[in-house]
């Protein structure tokens, strides 16, 4: 089966690989592989030379297996002014060099500089550390030049230290994003760029230790973490949370494992209505979790149950929940075809980094309530066609309370607010299809996502700002060793605003157009250590709404240069 585990993760590109209580196993005979293709609107660099795990070198004592910086550009940003870059598709057959420093430059049109480097250093048989760096703007939006603009800057460093006694590691790392709210109403020649403008600041940090089995000379690893993170915007609102995550993992006779994970956090948000009411609220939670996993021949099997507990103030979001936690997965053929089921629930966490990450044109009358999902039910099965392709294909039913969906505010329909589904229970009906063609230099993805809603609270009609459909293909080519081509189709249907009369209260339901949009790149490979690439994002020059009244731009194209050293 290792063969066939090796070809799930090509095929679908991403293995969720999962902490201690997540779904993925490591004994299955079939890897729970899942497809990742997101699409925002533009393009967006992402740092390179992150943390990474290097526990092997304990476990073997030998030097550290090098990192590799390639290029695969792709769009995706929330407020489609930003480029993003990903690591390339690597040439397996290629000889791989490390690279302790780099630098990326790049300039595209809506005056759009970028320059990202870094420097990492793992030369040492103990520590391991870097510091990464990050800035793009752009000067111009979709949307009266200057009152769209956007920039974002990270800073960010790393550290770990390796003994006989594991590993202890720590992260810390700055964030800032800038926009406006440039779905105002009104003459735009009479809004000021400051009046409209939006800043979002972010800070954390971890620090934690890791126990593995060969280093405890047991049957038991443990890891722990302690988290801090603050998120504060341009006006009033913040919020700060303090938090530990510990994992243990217990190993019995024939494979057989029982997993525990403990996370929770101390949670404080602050705010400042429009009405000049504040806003101070205890939002902790803590989670509690544990599996039995196991392999019988084909069959493998992973029990368990989740406790969580909320304490937030709100009357809808305080309490006690619990969850099942079961995934069974049997291998119908070898290397061929495997079939699963999945059951569980959990308490989404919704908070306001998580909010304002998503979208940061949020209102200060913003309210948040943890989802319940209640259960989750999961059936699907991945298949192996011919020598080359392959295909994962499930159905899927969920419960929640508390659903939240992203409204306009009637007062100020530029900024959004929460509206949540709490006088009723929100049902989801999933249908999800990926698969994947690789041959040589050629790779060919696609995806298919449907989500069907039935709200059970009369106050909220249509799921507004999620879509009914999420379509996407993606090509990329490599030619000879120096040149590789990628194009990404993206298309998404569905999607519905809601529209509120701010003198009437007369409600209307606005169906937005259809997304359809192109991507392009190609990188050229100079040498082992210049590379050059060029970036074409929203080729058809659509400029559609992810948010209601939030343009995304229209044609977009960045040029740049990389130097690895």
């Amino acid at each position: 089966m290792k063969n066939f585990n090796r070809y799930i993760t090509l095929v679908f590109c991403l293995i969720i690989a999962s902490p201690l209580m997540a779904q993925t196993n490591d004994n299955s005979n079939l890897d729970n592989a899942e497809v990742v293709i997101e699409k925002n609107s533009s393009y967006e660099m992402q740092t390179m030379g992150r943390e990474y795990d290097k526990i092997q070198r304990i476990e073997k004592k030998v030097k550290p297996q090098p990192q590799n910086y390639e290029l695969e550009l792709i769009g995706m940003d929330l407020n489609d002014s930003l480029p993003k870059q990903l690591p390339a598709v690597i040439d397996d057959h290629e000889e791989k060099k490390y690279y302790s420093k780099y630098i990326r430059v790049g300039y595209g049109n809506f005056i759009t500089p970028y320059i990202e480097g870094g420097v990492n250093s793992n030369r040492n048989p103990d520590f391991d550390y870097g510091v990464n760096f990050l800035h793009r703007s752009s000067q111009e939006g979709s949307v009266s030049r200057k009152l769209s603009a956007g920039s974002h800057n990270a800073i960010d460093g790393f550290g770990k230290y390796f003994s006989d006694y594991g590993t202890t590691s720590f992260s810390l790392g700055y964030d800032r994003v800038g926009t406006h709210f440039y779905g105002v109403e009104g003459d735009e020649t009479q809004i000021s760029q400051d009046s409209i403008k939006q800043i979002i600041n972010n800070f954390g940090f971890k620090i934690g230790h890791e126990m593995p089995s060969y280093l405890t000379g047991n049957s038991y690893s443990l890891k722990g973490d302690l988290f801090f993170d603050y998120t504060a915007d341009k006006f009033n609102a913040s919020e700060m949370e303090i938090g530990v995550d510990i994992n243990g993992e217990y190993e019995m006779l024939n494979d057989a494992k029982i997993h525990v994970n403990l996370i929770g956090a101390f949670n404080q948000y602050k705010n400042q209505t429009t009405a000049d009411q504040s806003i101070d609220i205890n939002r902790s939670w803590v989670k509690l979790g544990g599996v039995y996993e196991a392999t019988f021949d084909e069959l493998y099997i992973k029990a368990g149950a989740k406790i969580a507990y909320s304490a937030d103030s709100s009357s809808f979001d305080k309490g006690f929940y619990f969850y099942p936690d079961v995934f069974v997965e049997y291998t119908i053929a070898e290397d061929e075809l495997a079939a699963f089921l999945e059951v569980k629930g959990d308490l989404n966490i919704v908070d306001y980094k998580a909010l304002t990450n998503e979208n940061p044109w949020v209102s200060n009358d913003l309210t948040l309530l943890h989802e319940n999902k209640l259960i989750d039910i999961r059936l699907g099965a991945d298949a192996i066609v011919g020598s080359d392709i392959g295909i994962r294909g499930s159905i899927g039913y969920a419960i929640v309370q508390n659903m939240g969906f992203f409204v306009n505010d009637p007062s100020d329909i530029s900024r959004f607010l929460m509206a949540y589904a709490t006088e009723g229970n929100t049902g989801v009906f999933n249908l999800n299809v990926a698969g994947s063609w690789t041959q040589r230099e050629w790779m060919v993805t696609a995806s298919t996502d449907w989500n069907m809603y039935s709200i059970g609270d009369d106050m909220i009609a249509e799921p507004y700002h999620k879509p009914l459909a999420v379509n996407n293909v993606s090509v990329v080519y490599k030619y000879l060793s120096n040149w590789t081509f990628k194009a990404n189709i993206y298309n998404k249907i569905g999607l519905k605003a809601l529209e509120v009369d701010a003198q009437t209260a007369e409600q209307n339901t606005v169906s937005l157009p259809m997304i359809f949009d192109m991507n392009l790149s190609a990188q050229y490979k100079i040498n082992e250590n210049l590379d050059a690439f060029l970036l074409v994002n929203n080729l058809f020059a659509q400029t559609y709404e992810n948010y209601y009244r939030y343009n995304v731009k229209g044609f977009q194209l960045m040029a740049g240069v990389g130097y690895r050293f």
